[in-house]
């Protein structure tokens, strides 16, 4: 039995070995399943070589410290154990790449970015040297950089292995060709096998790496290790600055203090490297002397006065034109990617897209054109494209992304603004607080970026992320709502209901989660059987206690506006939804739901503006995109509407409300088999209300020239009298040559609010009716704008 058979058969049915990576001369590594928390883990099983030097048991009482580290750039051991006889560890898959991938594509790293990581690694020797573990291992392949943030990996395990030799085992672990340390990051104490080793050695492997981040190679090359141990003994590395002259002194000066041969030389802690880090920047240092720009000064002295005189006349000049000259202009336009979840655990993933979608909306009171977190996250985890990527195809011009941790009542934020221009780091920040002032670490980074924006702000009370509630277990639980809400289908938006009504009994002056139960409830007659006006009452009572408490609030304007829409109360719902867009210019499901009620009153250029608007805000998302398709079905151009329609329903095959309404435009276009095929198999799923499915398939079957099938359909439909029955009912009844049938079941979809009338009265289907006396009145009264 190989090792990876060997491993599963010990892992049992707690992890599912999925695939190999490339491992290291210490450990094989495989990419597995945990089958209880569906997260997906790295499980490092050691070499056998390496196994037969150390004691099983005391290694895993040693990782027992590596596994009690609780740092944001840290990953942290999961779990422990062995295999015949062979130690083998768990952490957390950390997506994206490694630092090591990141240098062999790009090579050096601008200033901004190299100083960024070096920051979040100085962070992780700081806390795990004040916990008495030095990772002896510290270079760019155990450097994994995700959303922004880099984190450290195999912390203590080198330790554990040291920790654990078996007595009679070889002193430097060398003999079996297995070295604890990479030779172009050793410490000149580990070559020489000190047995006293401390932190100063991470220091020095630290500056080794810096060294690499900024000129593209360690300080020392050789071809053989020995020749680069070698050199770590005895040679001093030529200066960074001389290799690359844009080089801040401060920081070139730290990296030769960390690989001070001496190691008292170096600076004292971690904490030191992380203070002198916090005053780097790319601009704080003139360029480096060399002998030809010395050589050049005194010619420059004598021309300074002169030159003095001619930029002080230029200075008055420019003075007295009223300063003229404009600062560079600046993109103020951002999309936030969802953030990196570095519990491992998937079902703290509505956490982690929760607080991308409050900054969203805090940035948006900013100022910015924010591109919404929905399509952020299309991007990152279906395309897998990275921040500039996103940013380009997004054509913002710059990317917010980041992680979160959550550990107990501590939480721990670490957020990168990335320049979308040349891939630069505009900023980062790192955040460790108690849950309790989430709200406030949301401001703090919302000024943040929006300072290196040049947004300005009212002043230092304008708050961006306000707080809204302090009971926390009532903020959770409208995150896991807001996650339910988002993925909108008739199981999920009864859970989120659930769920904001159980975070409004913590706080009952928690007004989001007010206009969080009436966002769920307004659309919900569209996915279930539910009676509609009773849905749309309880929607617009929720959407008026969210603004008792906070009339600010654009999702409950929103949802007065979607609300009237229904009921036909277009003079309301159009002073509502032009109140929630002033509110926030940057909330796409306004935008959206603004271009159907505007297809229903008209004229068809301002609803496909409106549109433009929302798929401007969120360009990935499934319902704004497949609503081009209806408004041009509306508009009787049927060629471009399936045109449109075809290619939304190509992003997610599965999306019921899009395959809805290319059943609609099919049916027009004389392939009614197409349309009936897509229906029948609609109508077997639990989404969209039921009275549509069927009545959209009747009326296929009708214009097919299949009457018998049509009838034997809308005898399927529920007979509960409370439901309101589909203006697509009447529709296949007029198909049919039932016209009196097909009137009194309009009047009827019409007086109960059918929640589909609203956006496709305009439609085909309809044009009979229209032209029936009798329905005259009708049409004039929902259609009115006064």
């Amino acid at each position: 039995m190989d090792v990876r058979e060997q491993l599963q058969h010990t892992l049992g049915s707690t992890y599912t070995l999925e695939r190999e990576l490339n491992g290291g001369g210490m450990s094989r590594v495989f990419v597995a399943t945990e089958t209880r928390l569906k997260r997906s883990v790295v499980v490092k099983v050691m070499s056998s070589e390496l196994a037969a030097e150390i004691s099983s048991a005391r290694f895993e009482r040693e990782i027992q410290v590596a596994a009690s580290l609780q740092q944001a750039n840290i990953v942290p051991v999961l779990s422990a154990g062995e295999t015949n006889g062979v130690p083998y560890y768990t952490m957390p898959y950390v997506i994206d790449e490694s630092l090591r991938a990141q240098l062999a594509a790009r090579g050096a790293l601008p200033i901004d970015e190299a100083v960024g990581v070096l920051r979040d690694v100085a962070r992780a020797l700081s806390y795990a040297h004040a916990h008495g573990v030095v990772h002896r291992d510290i270079k760019p392949d155990n450097v994994l950089l995700s959303h922004g943030a880099a984190v450290v990996t195999d912390f203590g395990i080198a330790k554990a292995i040291v920790a654990s030799r078996t007595a009679e085992g070889p002193a430097t672990l060398t003999q079996s060709g297995t070295t604890i340390g990479t030779p172009a990051y050793m410490a000149p104490e580990q070559i020489a096998n000190d047995p006293h080793i401390d932190a100063k050695a991470d220091i020095y492997a630290f500056g080794c790496m810096a060294y690499e981040l900024l000129t593209g190679h360690p300080p020392f090359v050789g071809q053989a290790p020995q020749h680069v141990l070698a050199a770590h003994l005895t040679e001093t590395p030529k200066p960074v600055r001389e290799l690359r002259a844009d080089t801040p002194v401060s920081l070139s000066s730290l990296i030769a203090r960390c690989l001070a041969k001496n190691a008292a030389d170096r600076p004292a802690s971690a904490d030191e490297v992380l203070h002198v880090l916090g005053t780097v920047t790319s601009r704080d240092d003139p360029p480096p002397s060399t002998p030809r720009s010395q050589g050049v000064r005194k010619q420059r002295r004598v021309s300074f006065a002169t030159a003095l005189v001619l930029i002080l006349g230029a200075a008055l000049g420019t003075w007295w034109r009223g300063h003229r000259t404009s600062p560079p202009q600046v993109d103020r336009s951002i999309a936030v990617l969802p953030l990196a979840n570095l519990s491992g655990i998937k079902e703290n993933n509505y956490f982690s897209e929760g607080l991308a979608e409050e900054l969203t909306i805090a940035l948006g009171r900013a100022g910015l054109r924010v591109i919404g977190r929905g399509t952020a996250r299309t991007l990152v985890e279906e395309r897998h494209l990275d921040a500039q990527a996103i940013g380009k195809e997004l054509k913002v011009g710059s990317v917010l992304q980041g992680a979160v941790q959550w550990v107990g009542d501590r939480l721990r934020i670490t957020m990168s603004l990335i320049s979308v221009t040349n891939d630069s780091l505009l900023w980062s920040g790192h955040y460790e607080r108690d849950i309790k002032d989430v709200f406030a670490v949301q401001d703090e980074i919302a000024r943040s970026v929006a300072s290196q924006l040049r947004i300005t702000l009212a002043g230092p009370s304008a708050t961006l992320a306000r707080t809204e509630t302090a009971d926390r277990e009532a903020h959770d639980l409208y995150l896991r709502g807001l996650q339910d809400w988002n993925r909108r289908n008739a199981r999920t938006l009864h859970q989120a209901i659930n769920l904001f009504q159980q975070a409004l009994q913590r706080d009952p002056r928690y007004a989001r989660a007010y206009a969080g139960i009436g966002l769920a409830y307004v659309v919900l007659p569209i996915y279930d059987d539910v009676p509609t006006d009773s849905m749309l009452s309880m929607a617009v009572a929720a959407a008026h206690h969210a603004l008792a408490i906070d009339s600010t609030l654009p999702e409950a304007h929103a949802i007065i506006a979607y609300a009237s829409a229904t009921r036909f109360e277009n003079s309301t719902a159009a002073g509502s939804f032009a109140r929630a867009v002033e509110l926030d210019s940057n909330y796409a499901t306004a935008h959206f739901w603004r271009s159907l009620f505007l297809g229903h009153v008209g004229p068809d250029s301002d609803a496909m503006r409106e549109l433009d608007r929302a798929l401007a805000l969120e360009p990935a998302s499934l319902v704004i995109l497949g609503n081009r398709g209806r408004l041009l079905y509306n508009a009787r151009d049927y060629a471009a509407a399936d045109s449109a329609e075809s290619e939304a329903v190509a992003v997610d095959p599965t999306f019921d409300v899009n395959l809805l309404t290319r059943a609609s435009i099919l049916i027009e276009r004389g392939r009614a088999e197409e349309a009936i095929a897509i229906l029948q198999s609609l109508v077997q799923q639990p989404n969209i209300r039921s009275a549509e499915k069927l009545g959209l398939l009747a009326y296929a079957y009708a214009r097919g020239g299949h009457a018998a099938q049509a009838r034997a359909t809308l005898k399927r439909l529920p007979s509960d009298t409370t439901l309101s029955t589909g203006a697509a009912v009447a529709a296949a009844l007029d198909a049919l040559g039932d016209r009196d049938a097909a009137v009194a079941e309009f009047r009827r979809a019409v007086a109960q609010h059918e929640p589909w009338l609203f956006i496709h009265d305009r439609a085909t289907p309809y044009d009979g009716l229209r032209k029936d006396p009798r329905l005259a009145s009708v049409f004039a009264k929902i259609e009115a704008t006064r």
